[in-house]
Protein backbone atom coordinates (compact mmCIF):
# COMPACT_ATOMS: atom_id res chain seq x y z
CA UNK A 1 0.00 0.00 0.00
CA UNK A 2 1.32 3.43 -1.00
CA UNK A 3 0.02 6.20 1.26
CA UNK A 4 -0.40 9.82 0.15
CA UNK A 5 -1.00 12.86 2.34
CA UNK A 6 -3.31 15.37 0.64
CA UNK A 7 -6.16 15.11 -1.87
CA UNK A 8 -5.19 18.10 -4.00
CA UNK A 9 -4.15 17.90 -7.67
CA UNK A 10 -0.62 16.65 -6.95
CA UNK A 11 -1.77 13.92 -4.56
CA UNK A 12 -4.65 12.84 -6.78
CA UNK A 13 -2.45 12.73 -9.89
CA UNK A 14 0.07 10.58 -8.02
CA UNK A 15 -2.73 8.31 -6.82
CA UNK A 16 -4.09 7.86 -10.36
CA UNK A 17 -0.64 7.05 -11.77
CA UNK A 18 0.08 4.51 -9.03
CA UNK A 19 -3.35 2.88 -9.34
CA UNK A 20 -2.94 2.54 -13.11
CA UNK A 21 0.39 0.81 -12.44
CA UNK A 22 -1.41 -1.75 -10.28
CA UNK A 23 -0.48 -0.34 -6.88
CA UNK A 24 -2.79 -0.22 -3.88
CA UNK A 25 -3.16 3.42 -2.86
CA UNK A 26 -4.67 5.30 0.08
CA UNK A 27 -5.04 9.08 0.30
CA UNK A 28 -5.34 10.86 3.65
CA UNK A 29 -7.00 14.30 3.63
CA UNK A 30 -7.48 16.47 6.70
CA UNK A 31 -10.57 18.21 5.29
CA UNK A 32 -14.05 16.71 4.98
CA UNK A 33 -13.76 16.23 1.20
CA UNK A 34 -11.58 16.98 -1.81
CA UNK A 35 -11.22 20.53 -3.12
CA UNK A 36 -12.30 22.26 0.08
CA UNK A 37 -9.22 24.44 0.38
CA UNK A 38 -10.80 27.01 -1.94
CA UNK A 39 -14.22 28.22 -2.91
CA UNK A 40 -14.53 27.60 -6.68
CA UNK A 41 -12.04 29.78 -8.54
CA UNK A 42 -10.05 29.71 -11.77
CA UNK A 43 -6.35 28.90 -11.85
CA UNK A 44 -4.00 28.83 -14.82
CA UNK A 45 -1.63 26.21 -16.20
CA UNK A 46 1.63 27.70 -17.53
CA UNK A 47 4.35 26.21 -19.70
CA UNK A 48 2.39 23.37 -21.26
CA UNK A 49 3.52 24.02 -24.86
CA UNK A 50 0.84 21.59 -26.04
CA UNK A 51 -2.96 21.39 -25.95
CA UNK A 52 -4.01 20.88 -22.30
CA UNK A 53 -5.98 17.76 -23.23
CA UNK A 54 -2.77 16.21 -24.58
CA UNK A 55 -0.94 17.34 -21.44
CA UNK A 56 -3.47 15.52 -19.24
CA UNK A 57 -3.22 12.39 -21.39
CA UNK A 58 0.56 12.48 -20.94
CA UNK A 59 -0.03 12.44 -17.19
CA UNK A 60 -2.14 9.31 -17.56
CA UNK A 61 -5.30 11.20 -16.55
CA UNK A 62 -8.37 10.19 -18.54
CA UNK A 63 -11.01 12.17 -16.66
CA UNK A 64 -12.66 14.89 -18.70
CA UNK A 65 -11.43 18.29 -17.55
CA UNK A 66 -12.88 21.50 -18.94
CA UNK A 67 -10.33 24.15 -19.88
CA UNK A 68 -11.15 27.80 -20.42
CA UNK A 69 -9.37 30.44 -22.47
CA UNK A 70 -9.54 34.21 -22.50
CA UNK A 71 -8.53 35.45 -25.96
CA UNK A 72 -8.89 39.08 -24.90
CA UNK A 73 -6.66 40.63 -22.25
CA UNK A 74 -6.94 44.10 -20.74
CA UNK A 75 -3.57 45.00 -19.23
CA UNK A 76 -3.71 47.97 -16.86
CA UNK A 77 -0.68 49.85 -15.59
CA UNK A 78 -0.24 53.19 -13.87
CA UNK A 79 0.56 54.79 -17.23
CA UNK A 80 -2.46 53.48 -19.11
CA UNK A 81 -4.37 50.48 -20.40
CA UNK A 82 -4.14 48.37 -23.51
CA UNK A 83 -6.51 45.66 -24.76
CA UNK A 84 -4.79 42.83 -26.62
CA UNK A 85 -6.16 40.15 -28.93
CA UNK A 86 -4.39 37.00 -27.73
CA UNK A 87 -6.11 34.67 -30.20
CA UNK A 88 -2.88 34.53 -32.21
CA UNK A 89 -1.65 31.70 -30.00
CA UNK A 90 -0.01 30.89 -26.70
CA UNK A 91 -3.05 31.50 -24.52
CA UNK A 92 -2.85 30.03 -21.05
CA UNK A 93 -5.60 27.51 -20.23
CA UNK A 94 -7.49 27.89 -16.94
CA UNK A 95 -9.29 25.25 -14.90
CA UNK A 96 -11.89 25.56 -12.16
CA UNK A 97 -10.64 24.53 -8.72
CA UNK A 98 -12.70 23.59 -5.68
CA UNK A 99 -15.28 21.14 -4.43
CA UNK A 100 -18.05 21.02 -6.96
CA UNK A 101 -19.24 20.09 -10.41
CA UNK A 102 -16.86 20.79 -13.24
CA UNK A 103 -13.76 21.30 -11.08
CA UNK A 104 -10.33 19.82 -11.70
CA UNK A 105 -10.33 18.42 -8.16
CA UNK A 106 -13.66 16.71 -8.74
CA UNK A 107 -12.58 15.11 -12.03
CA UNK A 108 -9.35 13.77 -10.53
CA UNK A 109 -11.10 12.48 -7.41
CA UNK A 110 -13.73 10.63 -9.45
CA UNK A 111 -11.10 8.96 -11.60
CA UNK A 112 -8.99 7.96 -8.61
CA UNK A 113 -12.05 6.53 -6.85
CA UNK A 114 -13.03 4.54 -9.96
CA UNK A 115 -9.51 3.07 -10.04
CA UNK A 116 -9.95 1.77 -6.50
CA UNK A 117 -7.97 4.39 -4.58
CA UNK A 118 -9.02 4.51 -0.93
CA UNK A 119 -9.72 7.83 0.80
CA UNK A 120 -9.74 8.82 4.46
CA UNK A 121 -11.20 12.28 4.99
CA UNK A 122 -11.07 14.23 8.27
CA UNK A 123 -7.79 12.39 8.72
CA UNK A 124 -5.21 13.04 11.40
CA UNK A 125 -2.44 11.30 9.46
CA UNK A 126 0.86 13.15 9.16
CA UNK A 127 3.99 13.04 7.05
CA UNK A 128 5.36 10.14 9.09
CA UNK A 129 2.46 7.95 7.91
CA UNK A 130 2.91 8.33 4.15
CA UNK A 131 5.33 7.91 1.26
CA UNK A 132 4.13 10.91 -0.78
CA UNK A 133 3.56 14.32 0.84
CA UNK A 134 1.06 16.42 -1.13
CA UNK A 135 -0.44 18.41 1.74
CA UNK A 136 0.09 21.93 0.42
CA UNK A 137 2.55 24.68 1.28
CA UNK A 138 5.12 24.11 4.03
CA UNK A 139 7.16 26.75 5.82
CA UNK A 140 6.69 30.46 6.40
CA UNK A 141 4.68 32.10 3.58
CA UNK A 142 6.57 34.30 1.14
CA UNK A 143 3.51 35.36 -0.88
CA UNK A 144 -0.26 35.42 -0.55
CA UNK A 145 -3.44 36.05 -2.53
CA UNK A 146 -6.93 37.20 -1.59
CA UNK A 147 -9.90 36.82 -3.88
CA UNK A 148 -13.51 37.97 -3.79
CA UNK A 149 -16.24 36.56 -6.03
CA UNK A 150 -18.97 38.94 -7.16
CA UNK A 151 -22.28 38.57 -8.92
CA UNK A 152 -21.84 40.14 -12.36
CA UNK A 153 -23.28 39.87 -15.87
CA UNK A 154 -21.51 42.72 -17.69
CA UNK A 155 -17.81 41.83 -17.78
CA UNK A 156 -16.95 40.07 -21.10
CA UNK A 157 -16.81 36.31 -20.69
CA UNK A 158 -13.91 35.96 -23.14
CA UNK A 159 -11.71 38.51 -21.37
CA UNK A 160 -9.28 38.77 -18.48
CA UNK A 161 -8.10 41.96 -16.81
CA UNK A 162 -4.64 42.16 -15.24
CA UNK A 163 -3.53 45.15 -13.17
CA UNK A 164 0.09 46.07 -12.40
CA UNK A 165 0.03 48.93 -9.91
CA UNK A 166 2.39 49.13 -6.95
CA UNK A 167 -0.16 51.11 -4.96
CA UNK A 168 -2.25 47.95 -4.61
CA UNK A 169 0.20 45.08 -5.31
CA UNK A 170 3.58 46.49 -4.34
CA UNK A 171 6.90 45.94 -6.09
CA UNK A 172 5.68 44.51 -9.35
CA UNK A 173 2.99 42.13 -8.11
CA UNK A 174 -0.48 42.21 -9.61
CA UNK A 175 -4.26 41.94 -9.34
CA UNK A 176 -6.69 40.43 -11.84
CA UNK A 177 -10.31 39.89 -12.78
CA UNK A 178 -11.59 36.66 -14.35
CA UNK A 179 -15.15 35.61 -15.16
CA UNK A 180 -15.72 32.46 -13.10
CA UNK A 181 -19.08 31.62 -14.68
CA UNK A 182 -21.86 33.23 -16.70
CA UNK A 183 -22.94 35.24 -13.66
CA UNK A 184 -19.85 35.63 -11.47
CA UNK A 185 -16.41 37.25 -11.61
CA UNK A 186 -13.47 36.98 -9.24
CA UNK A 187 -11.15 39.80 -8.29
CA UNK A 188 -7.81 38.65 -6.84
CA UNK A 189 -4.92 40.59 -5.30
CA UNK A 190 -1.46 39.01 -5.00
CA UNK A 191 1.40 40.31 -2.83
CA UNK A 192 4.78 39.24 -1.51
CA UNK A 193 5.77 38.61 2.11
CA UNK A 194 6.44 42.21 3.24
CA UNK A 195 2.84 43.14 2.37
CA UNK A 196 0.88 40.07 3.50
CA UNK A 197 -0.33 41.82 6.68
CA UNK A 198 -1.76 44.62 4.50
CA UNK A 199 -3.34 42.33 1.89
CA UNK A 200 -6.95 42.85 2.94
CA UNK A 201 -6.57 46.63 2.95
CA UNK A 202 -4.77 46.67 -0.41
CA UNK A 203 -7.48 44.45 -1.91
CA UNK A 204 -10.22 46.81 -0.71
CA UNK A 205 -8.24 49.87 -1.77
CA UNK A 206 -7.91 48.63 -5.36
CA UNK A 207 -11.66 48.03 -5.59
CA UNK A 208 -12.33 51.54 -4.34
CA UNK A 209 -9.62 53.62 -6.02
CA UNK A 210 -8.78 51.94 -9.33
CA UNK A 211 -11.55 52.85 -11.76
CA UNK A 212 -11.17 49.79 -14.00
CA UNK A 213 -11.77 47.52 -10.99
CA UNK A 214 -14.53 49.61 -9.46
CA UNK A 215 -16.38 49.69 -12.79
CA UNK A 216 -16.59 45.87 -12.75
CA UNK A 217 -17.17 44.99 -9.09
CA UNK A 218 -18.44 48.25 -7.55
CA UNK A 219 -21.96 47.85 -6.22
CA UNK A 220 -22.03 44.13 -7.05
CA UNK A 221 -23.17 41.54 -4.53
CA UNK A 222 -20.36 39.56 -2.91
CA UNK A 223 -21.03 35.82 -3.18
CA UNK A 224 -17.79 34.34 -1.86
CA UNK A 225 -14.17 34.82 -0.99
CA UNK A 226 -11.00 32.76 -0.94
CA UNK A 227 -7.34 33.15 -0.19
CA UNK A 228 -4.12 31.34 0.27
CA UNK A 229 -0.44 31.69 0.97
CA UNK A 230 2.60 29.97 -0.45
CA UNK A 231 6.16 29.14 0.47
CA UNK A 232 7.75 28.93 -2.97
CA UNK A 233 11.14 27.27 -3.25
CA UNK A 234 13.46 25.77 -5.82
CA UNK A 235 14.62 22.90 -3.63
CA UNK A 236 17.92 21.09 -3.94
CA UNK A 237 15.96 17.90 -3.31
CA UNK A 238 12.28 17.00 -3.11
CA UNK A 239 13.05 13.48 -1.89
CA UNK A 240 13.73 13.88 1.81
CA UNK A 241 13.89 11.23 4.49
CA UNK A 242 12.62 8.59 2.10
CA UNK A 243 9.52 10.65 1.24
CA UNK A 244 8.48 12.23 -2.05
CA UNK A 245 7.38 15.86 -1.73
CA UNK A 246 5.14 17.05 -4.57
CA UNK A 247 3.33 20.23 -5.58
CA UNK A 248 3.35 23.05 -3.06
CA UNK A 249 4.70 20.72 -0.37
CA UNK A 250 7.97 20.68 -2.33
CA UNK A 251 7.81 24.42 -3.01
CA UNK A 252 6.92 23.86 -6.68
CA UNK A 253 5.06 27.03 -7.53
CA UNK A 254 5.65 29.84 -9.99
CA UNK A 255 7.66 32.59 -8.16
CA UNK A 256 6.62 35.13 -10.80
CA UNK A 257 2.82 34.87 -11.05
CA UNK A 258 1.95 32.26 -8.43
CA UNK A 259 0.62 29.55 -10.76
CA UNK A 260 1.28 26.03 -9.50
CA UNK A 261 -1.24 23.58 -10.95
CA UNK A 262 0.93 22.36 -13.83
CA UNK A 263 3.85 21.81 -11.43
CA UNK A 264 1.54 20.00 -9.01
CA UNK A 265 0.29 17.60 -11.66
CA UNK A 266 3.71 16.98 -13.16
CA UNK A 267 5.42 16.36 -9.84
CA UNK A 268 2.64 13.99 -8.72
CA UNK A 269 3.11 11.89 -11.84
CA UNK A 270 6.92 11.94 -11.54
CA UNK A 271 6.84 10.83 -7.89
CA UNK A 272 4.53 7.94 -8.77
CA UNK A 273 6.75 6.99 -11.70
CA UNK A 274 9.81 6.99 -9.44
CA UNK A 275 8.07 4.64 -7.00
CA UNK A 276 6.96 2.27 -9.76
CA UNK A 277 10.27 2.26 -11.67
CA UNK A 278 12.71 2.88 -8.84
CA UNK A 279 14.05 5.91 -10.70
CA UNK A 280 15.54 9.15 -9.31
CA UNK A 281 12.74 11.64 -8.57
CA UNK A 282 15.06 14.64 -8.20
CA UNK A 283 16.68 14.03 -11.57
CA UNK A 284 13.22 13.74 -13.16
CA UNK A 285 11.67 16.97 -11.86
CA UNK A 286 14.82 19.01 -12.43
CA UNK A 287 14.93 17.84 -16.03
CA UNK A 288 11.23 18.38 -16.69
CA UNK A 289 10.57 21.79 -15.12
CA UNK A 290 13.58 23.00 -13.12
CA UNK A 291 14.46 25.59 -15.78
CA UNK A 292 10.96 27.08 -15.71
CA UNK A 293 11.11 27.55 -11.94
CA UNK A 294 14.41 29.37 -12.33
CA UNK A 295 13.09 31.44 -15.23
CA UNK A 296 10.12 32.66 -13.20
CA UNK A 297 12.43 33.44 -10.29
CA UNK A 298 14.46 35.61 -12.66
CA UNK A 299 11.31 37.41 -13.86
CA UNK A 300 10.21 38.03 -10.29
CA UNK A 301 13.63 39.47 -9.43
CA UNK A 302 13.37 41.87 -12.38
CA UNK A 303 9.90 42.96 -11.26
CA UNK A 304 11.16 43.49 -7.71
CA UNK A 305 13.91 45.73 -9.03
CA UNK A 306 11.72 47.77 -11.39
CA UNK A 307 8.24 47.55 -9.82
CA UNK A 308 5.21 48.30 -11.96
CA UNK A 309 7.33 50.46 -14.28
CA UNK A 310 8.53 47.20 -15.86
CA UNK A 311 4.97 46.36 -16.92
CA UNK A 312 4.44 49.91 -18.18
CA UNK A 313 7.59 49.66 -20.28
CA UNK A 314 6.65 46.32 -21.81
CA UNK A 315 3.06 47.34 -22.56
CA UNK A 316 4.18 50.60 -24.19
CA UNK A 317 5.16 48.51 -27.22
CA UNK A 318 1.56 47.48 -27.88
CA UNK A 319 -1.52 49.28 -29.16
CA UNK A 320 -5.22 48.65 -28.50
CA UNK A 321 -6.61 45.71 -30.41
CA UNK A 322 -3.19 44.41 -31.44
CA UNK A 323 -3.10 40.67 -32.14
CA UNK A 324 -0.28 38.92 -30.31
CA UNK A 325 1.10 35.38 -30.20
CA UNK A 326 2.20 34.87 -26.63
CA UNK A 327 4.27 31.83 -27.63
CA UNK A 328 6.61 34.12 -29.57
CA UNK A 329 6.88 36.80 -26.90
CA UNK A 330 10.28 35.66 -25.57
CA UNK A 331 13.37 34.22 -27.32
CA UNK A 332 13.29 30.89 -25.49
CA UNK A 333 15.59 29.15 -27.99
CA UNK A 334 18.27 31.85 -27.77
CA UNK A 335 21.29 30.58 -25.82
CA UNK A 336 22.23 34.07 -24.58
CA UNK A 337 18.70 34.64 -23.27
CA UNK A 338 18.72 31.33 -21.38
CA UNK A 339 22.14 32.11 -19.93
CA UNK A 340 20.84 35.49 -18.75
CA UNK A 341 17.85 33.78 -17.12
CA UNK A 342 20.10 31.33 -15.31
CA UNK A 343 22.33 34.14 -14.08
CA UNK A 344 19.54 36.35 -12.80
CA UNK A 345 17.88 33.38 -11.13
CA UNK A 346 20.97 33.06 -8.90
CA UNK A 347 20.43 36.62 -7.66
CA UNK A 348 16.73 35.82 -7.15
CA UNK A 349 17.52 32.74 -5.08
CA UNK A 350 20.03 34.70 -3.01
CA UNK A 351 17.42 37.39 -2.33
CA UNK A 352 14.91 34.70 -1.32
CA UNK A 353 17.45 33.18 1.07
CA UNK A 354 18.33 36.52 2.68
CA UNK A 355 14.95 38.28 2.82
CA UNK A 356 12.55 35.34 2.95
CA UNK A 357 10.63 36.54 -0.12
CA UNK A 358 11.07 36.68 -3.86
Amino acid sequence: MTNILGAGPSGLCAAISLARAGKDVKVFEKRASFGMRFCPNLQGLRYLYMPPEKFMQGLGVRAKVEFRYFPKAIICTRKGNVELDCSGGGQMPFVLRGNGKGTLDGALFSEAEQLGVEFEFNSRAGEKDVEIVAAGSRGEPDSAALGTVFEDSDFPRDCQLVLFDDRFSPRGWYSYILPVSKHEVEFVTCVSKPYIAQLSQLHAKAMKERKEIADVVGGKRKVGSFGGSACVRIPKSAFIGGKYYVGEAAGFQDPYMGFGIAYALRSGRLAAKSIVEGSDYDVAWKREFGYYLRKDAAYRFAMWLLGDSAASLVMSKYRDGQKVNLSDALPEKNAAYRALVEGVSLFASAKREISGSW
